[in-house]
């Protein structure tokens, strides 16, 4: 199975488990969980600092970045526009959900506004720092560099969704949603791009092979 057929697997999977979350949230069968986990994570506050890696300026501030990057690095228009679509779509798609649920926050949850399901921390944050993992893993050349790489970004994500549980302005079942849509999005956008990389790359060297 190839890398694109092996993402579209994986998109489609946990899109399934965001499905699957949904419809538990909407029934009401996570309430007692949701209500259970959220007081354990109360007390975890060493998580809070963690939030500020979801921020819309701290995200918007790393993705402009890592656009920079793939522009003086590569000049790489393709991948230029998988980091806007992934995480501009993602930030729009995140949005569309929440006024479609409609699920109040938590009853204790201060200083935050909009709905709940699913957490905009967990999804674009999943979507964002995976991304930039997925391009540094492509400046490396052994597979434990990149194991390493996908290690780190992927633990910032799961602390960045998590942080918004000790916070208590999200439930649990929130945030797992938020990490299942953020994952399945963007493993399909990045399985495009690979798509229509890949095509570009073969038509490059067609090219390259007529002029010699």
């Amino acid at each position: 199975m190839n890398m694109n057929k092996r993402l579209l697997s994986v998109s489609a999977l946990v899109f399934f488990l965001f499905l699957a979350i949904w419809t538990a949230v909407a029934a009401g069968a996570t309430n007692k969980i949701d209500h259970r986990l959220l007081q354990l994570f109360g007390t975890w506050d060493w998580l809070d600092g963690f939030t500020i890696l979801g921020y819309g300026y701290f995200i918007g501030i790393a993705s402009i970045l890592l656009v920079l990057f793939l522009w003086f690095r590569k000049r790489d228009y393709y991948s230029m526009t998988l980091v806007l679509v992934a995480v501009g779509g993602g930030y729009g798609l995140n949005t569309f959900i929440k006024e479609l649920v409609g699920r109040e926050r938590p009853p204790f949850a201060q200083g935050v506004h909009g709905f709940s399901f699913p957490s905009g921390h967990a999804m674009v944050g999943s979507i964002y720092l995976l991304l930039i993992a997925y391009f540094l893993s492509k400046e490396v050349k052994k597979a434990s560099q990149r194991w390493v790489i996908f290690f780190i970004f992927g633990l910032l994500a799961l602390l960045t969704g998590l942080s918004r549980l000790s916070l208590q302005v999200h439930y649990p079942s929130d945030v797992l949603a938020g990490f299942s849509l953020g994952i399945a999005y963007l493993s399909a956008c990045i399985s495009v791009y690979q798509f229509f990389y890949s095509r570009m790359v073969s038509c490059e060297q067609r090219r390259s092979f007529k002029h010699h």
